[in-house]
């Protein structure tokens, strides 16, 4: 009895020992592994990673009409959409880009195909962290079009780089948070370059036209870019306003301090995405711009006359299809 005693102390002294040993060895493994995690988190909190991503759009509607009593016509109407992003933080350096993308065409019985959108968008931002959400940051902004855009009468008005606008910035970027951020820059050149001869020569978009003799023999060609030098503020928000709802509006504000700083240059952008499933999506989008040295065609009443001067321009789209992210 005694034996058996001792055996199981012996037994239990050595489970005992053996569950300590044990304890230890995972405590140790914990600690290495938080040690580990924590060095992760250091090198991710330097920015170490690139922030990578986007999505790709396809939009597309039909309407097929035979012998319709009610009149119409028969169209197909596409739209390709590209928005991409890629950031990298380190330490207090902040860096953003991002490209968005688009084209659209709309095919109608017995009309010419038509453009419905036509955008190059490129952004690059660079900070550096004064202090918690402020930055000192450098911004630059291209934005052109693909192909020829023309009005109702058939005119060309716009083309690939007429315009095309250039924007570099110095200022402050307030960044609170992931939904709102505001870009301020008090010195900020602009660049308005028209590479189409006719529409500079017409002075589109604010560059000087040519000069002609008085009988009409041109003197000297159009200027093919426009220097303007300003403030120019910056605002994003973005936000989910539901599971499958996400917001997006963004405004652009300049101001040119060597002539008419009065008459500012407004791009207001918001988008409306409706998800659906991993694949479709719907989305509300619109567009305002304002620039008093843009021309505009506009019907002289209901004498199917057209003249062109300063006006809002205002673009509004639905559409539903393959959303893919990337």
């Amino acid at each position: 009895m005694m034996n058996a005693k001792k055996a199981l102390l012996t037994i239990a002294c050595t489970a005992a020992a053996t569950t300590l040993l044990h304890a230890q060895e995972n405590k140790a493994d914990r600690d290495a592994a938080a040690k580990a995690m924590q060095t992760k988190t250091a090198a991710d909190s330097t920015g170490k990673v690139w922030t990578r991503g986007g999505t790709i759009g396809l939009n597309m509607s039909q309407v097929s009409l035979t012998n319709w009593s009610a009149g119409g016509y028969s169209s197909v109407s596409g739209l390709g959409l590209f928005n991409g992003f890629a950031n990298r933080k380190k330490g207090r350096h902040a860096w953003d880009n991002s490209v968005a993308l688009a084209y659209g065409l709309l095919a109608q019985e017995g009309l010419a195909t038509q453009k419905t959108d036509d955008r190059i968008e490129l952004n690059t931002k660079y900070g550096y962290e004064l202090k918690k959400a402020w930055y000192l940051a450098a911004l630059a902004q291209f934005k052109s079009q693909f192909t020829i855009g023309k009005d109702a009468g058939g005119a060309t008005i716009s083309d690939f780089m007429a315009p095309g606008y250039l924007l570099l910035g110095l200022g402050a970027d307030y960044m609170p948070n992931d939904h709102f951020s505001a870009f301020i820059s008090p010195a900020t050149a602009k660049f308005t370059f028209v590479n189409n001869q006719a529409l500079a020569d017409a002075g589109a978009f604010g560059v000087d036209p040519a000069t002609y003799s008085s009988t009409g023999a041109k003197l000297t060609n159009g200027a093919n870019s426009l220097f303007e030098f300003g403030g120019y503020v910056r605002l994003k928000y973005t936000h989910d306003l539901a599971k499958n709802i996400n917001l997006l509006t963004r405004a652009d504000f300049f101001s040119n301090y060597l002539k008419n700083p009065q008459n500012v240059v407004v791009n207001w952008e918001t988008l409306f995405t409706f998800k659906v499933n991993s694949w479709f999506a719907a989305s509300l989008s619109t567009m305002l711009i304002y620039d008093d040295k843009v021309q505009i065609m506009k019907p002289w009443g209901d004498t199917g006359l057209y003249y062109t001067g300063k006006g809002t321009q205002f673009k509004e789209a639905i559409a539903l299809g393959i959303t893919i992210k990337i």
